[in-house]
């Protein structure tokens, strides 16, 4: 009993003394990995306080959408490099010092020596990197940093690199390559297509990309410019095809035919220096409307802006600050009418019944030029009961917030579109002008109207190169070349005859009459029977009075009865073609919105002039 017990006593020592040498080597132990843990953190490239900051690997850079582990949300560039990187850094460095430290010890010249090599070596590497950075930072911080984050942000993998290649401020093509491992199918590869053409305002580019086995990667080019010259015959099929809602501007690249909505934007902005085609744009606009029946307020203080819309029936010129003012302060007054119209017709239905009346386009012509002549004009002629703000460009205003659902669209033409161009004092009336044609810009013209959030590309020197900007982006256009203002007296006397025959070959607008509508004052001659055309204004808002000769017939009629003789599925559409070109008989009279001929003239032109009408 007394050994059992004696045995019992000397195992409970022995596993107090066991324990009590574990407990002591374990804190030594401790202790010591304590005191070496900086040293292996320093060596392996860890953060010193044993937190990752990145999903950074071993062998692999920080990736994905959301690379940053700590709770600051934020990390040095240091960080994200793999730890191996890290840790080989560190320990050269480690290295180097001990190495340098021995040998200023043991041999303190040839020590000095190389140091003395090694920065200079480092000098000039440093020299060449700040060059590097000072001749590349526009590059990088225009081009390169903002499609980085852009394509971190919508891929799931973030490039490996990225090269963007220029000439000059256009970009001719830009290199992504991603990870092995980086997932990237048709979803993602129209994402980076997104990201490359909104951030660099590369169009349409040609991709190549590379996706089978391990090569991720893709390089963008810039796709074939468009043509450097356009005629109307190459876009008359895609306008007169064009929703009565777009407007053609011309071809861009691959010849697509550039068009946009007013659904987009209810109003036009053309800003451009002098010489840049902006009223060669806006004639082959104004064609696009008047064909279909709008009712155009040229308002151009310059004077000579369109000369070839002079006396047309279908437009309203204003020219000096009284008419101007006059113009639009009944723009302003039928904005209302039309308003409380379509609110009336809507009959608590919750949409617009019927027709306001016709689309009404206001040109506004150098406005840099007019504004400041509008507003003296209010002052002089303003007395104490008339509000400060001149109702006319009160007009203005409201149609540019308002104008949508009335059909009444501005088209804003300016040198460079500031606030004062438009006569208020905030940027209201600029900002509504979703629709943006820069025509010959540069960097403070672009950074007005279009802002600084898309990029501007190079301005070209090709006459009637363009750039549409709309919420699609940015569309490199060339605008078709009318020739109302070529060298040429004979060529540009053709083109005006043309243009003026073609504008009133289909649906041509009444100008609104009587009490509401527009002021006498503004009226073309020819629509008050002034001069050959014959028109005069009925009672009605805007219809017109046939002409008094009973000569005259219609383009439908003339087909009807066999005077003009014209083949093809569609003989009145042919005839229709045949009046926009030179030499047709001039307009006789109007019976509604139809044109009429004299049929004399017509049979002349018919047996004489033409053979075949196609």
């Amino acid at each position: 009993m007394t050994v059992l017990v004696l045995m019992a006593i000397a195992v409970l020592v022995l596993i107090v003394a066991l324990v009590t040498a574990v407990l002591v080597v374990h804190g030594f132990l401790r202790r010591v990995f304590k005191a070496l843990n900086p040293a292996f953190l320093w060596f392996s490239g860890h953060s010193m306080d044993g937190h990752a900051r990145t999903n950074a690997t071993w062998t692999q850079r920080s990736r994905g959408p959301k690379p940053v582990l700590h709770s600051s949300g934020h990390a040095v560039a240091w960080h994200h490099l793999p730890r191996l990187h890290r840790a080989g850094i560190r320990t050269g460095a480690s290295v180097a010092l001990v190495a340098v430290a021995y040998g200023l010890w043991a041999a303190l010249d040839l020590t000095l020596g190389f140091l003395s090599a090694a920065a200079a070596c480092g000098l000039l590497v440093l020299a060449w990197h700040v060059f590097y950075k000072v001749r590349f930072f526009r590059h990088e911080r225009h081009y390169v940093r903002p499609l980085e984050r852009t394509l971190a942000a919508k891929l799931p993998a973030a490039p490996v690199t990225l090269e963007v290649e220029r000439d000059g401020d256009t970009v001719k093509s830009v290199a992504i390559e991603w990870a092995p491992e980086a997932e990237i199918g048709e979803q993602e590869k129209q994402l980076a297509l997104e990201a490359v053409t909104a951030r660099l305002a590369i169009e349409a580019p040609e991709a190549a990309w590379k996706t089978k086995g391990r090569a991720r990667s893709v390089v963008f080019t810039q796709s074939e410019p468009p043509p450097s010259h356009v005629e109307w015959e190459d876009v008359e099929a895609a306008v007169l095809g064009a929703a009565a809602n777009e407007l053609v501007f011309g071809v861009g690249k691959r010849n697509a035919i550039c068009k946009a909505a007013y659904s987009e934007s209810p109003h036009v902005a053309i800003p451009g220096g002098s010489g840049g085609g902006k009223s060669n744009l806006a004639a082959f606009l104004l064609i696009q409307e008047m064909l279909r029946g709008s009712l155009i307020f040229n308002l151009d203080p310059k004077w000579i802006s369109h000369l070839w819309l002079q006396d047309l029936p279908n437009v309203i010129n204003a020219h000096d600050a009284p008419e101007l003012h006059l113009a639009l302060t009944w723009l302003g007054k039928e904005l209302l009418r039309r308003t409380k119209a379509a609110y009336y017709s809507a009959q608590g239905t919750g949409r617009v019944r019927g027709s306001v009346g016709p689309r009404i386009i206001v040109l506004c012509e150098e406005l840099n030029y007019g504004m400041p002549g509008l507003k003296n004009y209010w002052r002089e002629m303003r007395t104490k009961e008339d509000p400060k703000q001149s109702p006319a460009i009160a007009g203005m205003s409201g149609m540019s917030c308002a104008g949508r659902a009335s059909d009444i669209h501005e088209w804003l033409i300016a040198q460079l579109l500031t606030v004062e161009s438009t006569g208020v004092k905030d940027s209201t009336i600029r900002t509504n002008a979703g629709i943006k044609a820069m025509a010959r810009h540069d960097g403070p013209g672009w950074a007005m109207a279009v802002g600084k959030h898309v990029p501007m590309p190079p301005p070209s020197t090709t006459p009637g190169r363009i750039q549409l900007v709309t919420g699609d982006g940015v569309r490199e256009t060339q605008v078709p070349y009318l020739h109302l203002d070529d060298k040429d007296e004979a060529v540009a006397e053709k083109a005006v005859q043309w243009a003026r025959a073609l504008v009133v070959s289909g649906t041509v607008a009444q100008i609104p009459s009587g009490d509401e509508g527009v002021p006498p004052e503004l009226w073309p001659a020819s629509v008050l029977g002034r001069d050959h055309l014959s028109l005069v204004p009925a009672q009605d808002h805007g219809s017109l009075r046939q002409a008094d000769s009973p000569e005259a017939i219609s383009l439908r009629q003339a087909v009807a009865e066999g005077v003009l003789k014209v083949g093809g599925l569609d003989p009145l559409g042919a005839a229709r073609k045949a009046a926009q070109r030179p030499g047709f008989p001039e307009v006789a009279g109007w019976d509604g919105p139809a044109a009429l001929y004299y049929r004399a003239e017509l049979v002349e032109w018919q047996d004489g002039k033409v053979r075949v009408l196609r």
